[in-house]
Protein backbone atom coordinates (compact mmCIF):
# COMPACT_ATOMS: atom_id res chain seq x y z
CA UNK A 1 0.00 0.00 0.00
CA UNK A 2 1.35 3.25 -0.61
CA UNK A 3 1.83 6.22 1.99
CA UNK A 4 -1.01 7.79 2.46
CA UNK A 5 0.66 11.51 1.66
CA UNK A 6 1.43 10.48 -2.09
CA UNK A 7 -0.43 12.19 -3.91
CA UNK A 8 0.58 10.56 -7.32
CA UNK A 9 -2.26 9.22 -9.05
CA UNK A 10 -2.70 5.52 -9.42
CA UNK A 11 -1.65 3.72 -12.87
CA UNK A 12 -4.84 2.52 -14.96
CA UNK A 13 -4.99 -0.79 -14.91
CA UNK A 14 -6.40 -3.27 -18.05
CA UNK A 15 -10.06 -4.18 -17.95
CA UNK A 16 -10.47 -6.90 -16.26
CA UNK A 17 -11.17 -9.71 -19.24
CA UNK A 18 -14.29 -12.30 -18.75
CA UNK A 19 -12.93 -16.31 -18.74
CA UNK A 20 -13.46 -18.43 -22.03
CA UNK A 21 -16.73 -20.23 -21.47
CA UNK A 22 -16.97 -24.04 -22.93
CA UNK A 23 -20.13 -25.82 -23.12
CA UNK A 24 -20.92 -28.99 -24.73
CA UNK A 25 -23.96 -30.93 -26.20
CA UNK A 26 -24.70 -34.03 -25.06
CA UNK A 27 -22.83 -33.72 -22.07
CA UNK A 28 -20.81 -36.69 -23.02
CA UNK A 29 -18.92 -35.32 -25.69
CA UNK A 30 -15.56 -33.39 -26.20
CA UNK A 31 -12.88 -32.25 -23.13
CA UNK A 32 -10.83 -34.83 -21.51
CA UNK A 33 -13.35 -37.27 -20.65
CA UNK A 34 -14.71 -38.52 -24.28
CA UNK A 35 -11.31 -39.19 -26.39
CA UNK A 36 -12.90 -41.63 -28.71
CA UNK A 37 -16.23 -39.56 -29.30
CA UNK A 38 -16.60 -37.87 -33.33
CA UNK A 39 -17.68 -33.47 -32.68
CA UNK A 40 -17.63 -29.90 -34.16
CA UNK A 41 -15.83 -27.63 -32.03
CA UNK A 42 -16.85 -24.25 -32.25
CA UNK A 43 -14.32 -21.24 -31.20
CA UNK A 44 -15.72 -17.83 -31.08
CA UNK A 45 -12.71 -15.11 -31.18
CA UNK A 46 -13.12 -11.49 -30.66
CA UNK A 47 -12.31 -9.63 -34.39
CA UNK A 48 -10.54 -6.87 -32.60
CA UNK A 49 -8.88 -8.21 -29.25
CA UNK A 50 -8.18 -11.59 -30.99
CA UNK A 51 -9.38 -13.34 -27.66
CA UNK A 52 -11.48 -16.66 -26.99
CA UNK A 53 -14.97 -15.55 -26.01
CA UNK A 54 -16.58 -19.13 -26.05
CA UNK A 55 -16.04 -22.64 -27.40
CA UNK A 56 -18.69 -25.30 -28.05
CA UNK A 57 -18.44 -28.83 -28.74
CA UNK A 58 -21.97 -30.54 -30.66
CA UNK A 59 -22.54 -33.70 -31.93
CA UNK A 60 -21.89 -33.95 -35.83
CA UNK A 61 -25.04 -33.83 -37.57
CA UNK A 62 -25.79 -35.68 -40.37
CA UNK A 63 -25.45 -33.00 -43.15
CA UNK A 64 -22.57 -31.73 -41.68
CA UNK A 65 -19.66 -33.04 -43.72
CA UNK A 66 -20.28 -31.85 -47.34
CA UNK A 67 -18.28 -28.97 -48.83
CA UNK A 68 -18.24 -27.18 -51.99
CA UNK A 69 -15.90 -26.18 -54.28
CA UNK A 70 -15.88 -23.39 -57.07
CA UNK A 71 -14.51 -22.03 -60.30
CA UNK A 72 -16.53 -19.40 -62.42
CA UNK A 73 -16.43 -18.87 -65.92
CA UNK A 74 -18.23 -16.93 -68.16
CA UNK A 75 -18.89 -17.15 -72.41
CA UNK A 76 -16.74 -13.97 -74.00
CA UNK A 77 -17.03 -13.29 -77.52
CA UNK A 78 -13.82 -12.00 -79.34
CA UNK A 79 -14.80 -10.76 -82.28
CA UNK A 80 -13.47 -11.59 -85.56
CA UNK A 81 -9.54 -9.51 -85.23
CA UNK A 82 -8.84 -10.95 -81.71
CA UNK A 83 -10.71 -14.34 -82.66
CA UNK A 84 -8.80 -14.67 -85.46
CA UNK A 85 -5.01 -13.77 -83.86
CA UNK A 86 -6.09 -15.68 -81.16
CA UNK A 87 -6.11 -18.73 -83.28
CA UNK A 88 -3.03 -18.24 -84.88
CA UNK A 89 -1.60 -18.09 -81.51
CA UNK A 90 -2.68 -21.43 -80.44
CA UNK A 91 -1.87 -22.88 -83.59
CA UNK A 92 1.63 -21.51 -82.96
CA UNK A 93 2.60 -23.14 -79.89
CA UNK A 94 4.72 -25.78 -79.81
CA UNK A 95 5.91 -28.47 -77.26
CA UNK A 96 4.45 -27.56 -73.92
CA UNK A 97 2.86 -24.44 -75.17
CA UNK A 98 5.82 -22.73 -76.27
CA UNK A 99 5.86 -19.26 -78.43
CA UNK A 100 7.32 -20.82 -82.08
CA UNK A 101 7.26 -17.15 -84.61
CA UNK A 102 7.59 -19.54 -87.50
CA UNK A 103 4.50 -21.46 -86.64
CA UNK A 104 3.31 -18.11 -86.07
CA UNK A 105 3.67 -16.81 -89.02
CA UNK A 106 2.81 -19.55 -90.67
CA UNK A 107 -0.37 -19.25 -89.22
CA UNK A 108 -1.11 -15.92 -89.78
CA UNK A 109 -0.36 -16.11 -93.22
CA UNK A 110 -3.16 -19.36 -93.21
CA UNK A 111 -5.38 -17.29 -91.59
CA UNK A 112 -5.36 -14.15 -93.84
CA UNK A 113 -5.87 -16.48 -96.72
CA UNK A 114 -9.07 -17.87 -95.28
CA UNK A 115 -10.17 -14.30 -94.67
CA UNK A 116 -9.27 -13.20 -98.17
CA UNK A 117 -11.91 -15.88 -99.66
CA UNK A 118 -14.43 -14.56 -96.96
CA UNK A 119 -13.94 -11.65 -97.90
CA UNK A 120 -16.85 -10.14 -99.64
CA UNK A 121 -19.52 -11.81 -96.82
CA UNK A 122 -17.95 -10.27 -94.54
CA UNK A 123 -17.87 -7.01 -95.29
CA UNK A 124 -21.65 -7.31 -96.12
CA UNK A 125 -22.58 -8.48 -92.83
CA UNK A 126 -20.15 -5.91 -90.95
CA UNK A 127 -21.74 -3.07 -93.45
CA UNK A 128 -25.40 -4.32 -92.18
CA UNK A 129 -24.73 -3.76 -88.89
CA UNK A 130 -24.00 0.08 -88.80
CA UNK A 131 -27.51 0.07 -89.91
CA UNK A 132 -29.51 2.35 -87.27
CA UNK A 133 -33.50 2.66 -87.37
CA UNK A 134 -35.16 1.36 -90.09
CA UNK A 135 -32.28 -0.22 -91.39
CA UNK A 136 -31.43 -1.68 -87.89
CA UNK A 137 -32.45 -4.90 -88.96
CA UNK A 138 -30.50 -5.27 -92.13
CA UNK A 139 -27.88 -7.57 -90.52
CA UNK A 140 -30.35 -10.12 -89.71
CA UNK A 141 -31.70 -9.93 -93.65
CA UNK A 142 -27.79 -10.06 -94.91
CA UNK A 143 -27.28 -13.13 -92.86
CA UNK A 144 -30.06 -14.76 -93.77
CA UNK A 145 -29.79 -13.96 -97.78
CA UNK A 146 -25.73 -15.32 -97.41
CA UNK A 147 -26.93 -17.85 -95.22
CA UNK A 148 -23.97 -17.31 -93.11
CA UNK A 149 -23.63 -15.79 -89.82
CA UNK A 150 -20.45 -13.64 -88.26
CA UNK A 151 -18.01 -16.36 -86.44
CA UNK A 152 -18.15 -14.40 -82.56
CA UNK A 153 -15.22 -16.60 -81.46
CA UNK A 154 -16.55 -17.34 -78.73
CA UNK A 155 -13.88 -18.53 -75.31
CA UNK A 156 -14.30 -19.56 -71.97
CA UNK A 157 -13.03 -16.61 -69.44
CA UNK A 158 -11.75 -17.64 -66.10
CA UNK A 159 -13.36 -14.73 -63.63
CA UNK A 160 -11.24 -15.72 -60.47
CA UNK A 161 -13.01 -16.66 -57.50
CA UNK A 162 -15.83 -14.81 -56.70
CA UNK A 163 -17.06 -16.41 -53.92
CA UNK A 164 -17.08 -18.13 -50.35
CA UNK A 165 -17.55 -21.50 -48.81
CA UNK A 166 -20.53 -20.99 -47.02
CA UNK A 167 -21.50 -24.36 -44.14
CA UNK A 168 -24.70 -25.14 -42.40
CA UNK A 169 -25.46 -26.92 -39.56
CA UNK A 170 -28.47 -27.84 -38.27
CA UNK A 171 -28.83 -29.35 -34.80
CA UNK A 172 -32.17 -30.85 -32.34
CA UNK A 173 -30.55 -30.58 -28.73
CA UNK A 174 -33.28 -32.45 -26.73
CA UNK A 175 -31.91 -31.72 -23.22
CA UNK A 176 -32.90 -34.64 -19.94
CA UNK A 177 -33.42 -32.59 -17.78
CA UNK A 178 -33.64 -28.68 -16.58
CA UNK A 179 -30.02 -28.40 -16.34
CA UNK A 180 -29.31 -30.15 -19.60
CA UNK A 181 -31.93 -27.29 -20.85
CA UNK A 182 -30.39 -24.51 -19.01
CA UNK A 183 -26.64 -25.40 -21.18
CA UNK A 184 -28.71 -25.56 -24.14
CA UNK A 185 -29.54 -22.32 -23.64
CA UNK A 186 -26.45 -20.91 -23.30
CA UNK A 187 -25.49 -22.46 -26.16
CA UNK A 188 -27.62 -20.85 -28.36
CA UNK A 189 -26.99 -17.43 -26.83
CA UNK A 190 -23.44 -17.90 -26.89
CA UNK A 191 -24.20 -17.97 -30.69
CA UNK A 192 -26.64 -14.95 -30.90
CA UNK A 193 -24.12 -12.90 -29.19
CA UNK A 194 -21.10 -13.28 -31.30
CA UNK A 195 -22.68 -13.24 -34.19
CA UNK A 196 -24.10 -9.57 -33.51
CA UNK A 197 -22.25 -6.31 -33.69
CA UNK A 198 -21.03 -4.41 -30.85
CA UNK A 199 -22.67 -1.09 -29.76
CA UNK A 200 -21.75 1.38 -27.25
CA UNK A 201 -19.60 4.34 -26.59
CA UNK A 202 -22.22 6.97 -26.69
CA UNK A 203 -22.61 10.04 -24.47
CA UNK A 204 -25.97 8.84 -23.10
CA UNK A 205 -29.20 6.63 -23.64
CA UNK A 206 -30.23 9.35 -26.14
CA UNK A 207 -27.17 9.38 -27.98
CA UNK A 208 -25.91 6.00 -28.67
CA UNK A 209 -22.38 5.18 -30.31
CA UNK A 210 -22.62 5.60 -34.12
CA UNK A 211 -20.33 2.93 -34.80
CA UNK A 212 -20.86 -0.45 -34.68
CA UNK A 213 -18.20 -3.21 -33.48
CA UNK A 214 -17.54 -6.10 -35.66
CA UNK A 215 -19.13 -9.82 -34.86
CA UNK A 216 -16.95 -12.51 -33.54
CA UNK A 217 -14.89 -14.81 -36.22
CA UNK A 218 -15.14 -18.80 -35.54
CA UNK A 219 -12.88 -21.73 -36.05
CA UNK A 220 -14.44 -24.76 -36.76
CA UNK A 221 -13.15 -27.76 -36.29
CA UNK A 222 -13.90 -31.45 -36.97
CA UNK A 223 -12.85 -34.23 -34.22
CA UNK A 224 -12.47 -37.42 -35.35
CA UNK A 225 -11.94 -40.35 -32.88
CA UNK A 226 -10.64 -37.96 -30.45
CA UNK A 227 -8.34 -35.97 -32.47
CA UNK A 228 -8.99 -33.10 -34.38
CA UNK A 229 -8.55 -33.61 -38.38
CA UNK A 230 -4.90 -32.79 -40.25
CA UNK A 231 -3.90 -29.07 -41.44
CA UNK A 232 -2.31 -30.83 -44.42
CA UNK A 233 -2.80 -32.93 -47.46
CA UNK A 234 -3.13 -35.60 -45.84
CA UNK A 235 -6.75 -34.92 -44.19
CA UNK A 236 -9.43 -37.33 -45.83
CA UNK A 237 -12.35 -35.11 -45.55
CA UNK A 238 -12.07 -31.13 -45.36
CA UNK A 239 -11.18 -28.40 -42.52
CA UNK A 240 -13.39 -24.93 -42.88
CA UNK A 241 -11.04 -21.86 -42.62
CA UNK A 242 -11.85 -19.11 -40.31
CA UNK A 243 -15.43 -18.31 -40.75
CA UNK A 244 -18.14 -15.46 -39.59
CA UNK A 245 -21.76 -16.41 -38.74
CA UNK A 246 -24.22 -14.94 -40.74
CA UNK A 247 -27.46 -16.77 -39.61
CA UNK A 248 -28.46 -18.49 -36.43
CA UNK A 249 -32.23 -19.84 -36.80
CA UNK A 250 -33.56 -21.11 -33.56
CA UNK A 251 -36.91 -22.98 -32.61
CA UNK A 252 -38.09 -23.58 -29.45
CA UNK A 253 -40.77 -25.35 -29.92
CA UNK A 254 -41.64 -29.25 -29.37
CA UNK A 255 -43.27 -31.01 -32.47
CA UNK A 256 -45.19 -27.58 -33.13
CA UNK A 257 -46.32 -27.77 -29.28
CA UNK A 258 -44.71 -24.90 -26.28
CA UNK A 259 -43.43 -27.85 -23.45
CA UNK A 260 -41.28 -26.75 -21.04
CA UNK A 261 -39.70 -28.70 -17.91
CA UNK A 262 -42.20 -28.49 -14.97
CA UNK A 263 -41.91 -25.53 -13.09
CA UNK A 264 -39.40 -23.71 -15.38
CA UNK A 265 -39.22 -21.71 -18.50
CA UNK A 266 -36.72 -24.28 -20.04
CA UNK A 267 -37.71 -25.89 -23.29
CA UNK A 268 -37.85 -29.14 -23.69
CA UNK A 269 -36.19 -29.15 -27.10
CA UNK A 270 -34.16 -26.77 -29.07
CA UNK A 271 -33.41 -26.57 -32.80
CA UNK A 272 -30.80 -24.61 -33.97
CA UNK A 273 -29.40 -24.04 -37.74
CA UNK A 274 -26.31 -22.29 -38.03
CA UNK A 275 -24.92 -20.15 -41.46
CA UNK A 276 -21.25 -19.58 -41.75
CA UNK A 277 -19.20 -18.20 -44.85
CA UNK A 278 -15.17 -18.11 -44.90
CA UNK A 279 -13.26 -15.64 -45.01
CA UNK A 280 -10.32 -16.02 -47.44
CA UNK A 281 -11.20 -17.41 -50.99
CA UNK A 282 -9.92 -21.07 -52.04
CA UNK A 283 -6.58 -21.79 -54.10
CA UNK A 284 -4.77 -24.97 -54.45
CA UNK A 285 -2.33 -24.19 -51.37
CA UNK A 286 -5.31 -24.53 -49.24
CA UNK A 287 -6.03 -28.19 -50.49
CA UNK A 288 -2.58 -28.60 -49.54
CA UNK A 289 -3.32 -27.42 -45.94
CA UNK A 290 -6.26 -30.11 -45.59
CA UNK A 291 -9.02 -28.03 -47.03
Amino acid sequence: MGSPHDNTAPEPTAPVQPPMQYYEYPSNIGGMSSQTDNWIAFEATGFKSQRPTFEVALYIPGEALTTSYKSEYESTGLGTMLGQGAGALKMSEGPKGKFNLDSFKTAMAATASGVKSEAAKVALIEAAKLGTGLAAGAKTVMEQKLGAVLNPYIVAAYKGPTDMRTHEFSFKMLPQDVSESRTCVKIASAFKTAMLPSHGGGDATTAPSMLFGYPDTFEINYYIDGRSLPKSGSNPMFNIGKSVLTSCDLDFSTESTALFFDQTQYPVSIAMKLSFMELEVLHRGKIDDGY
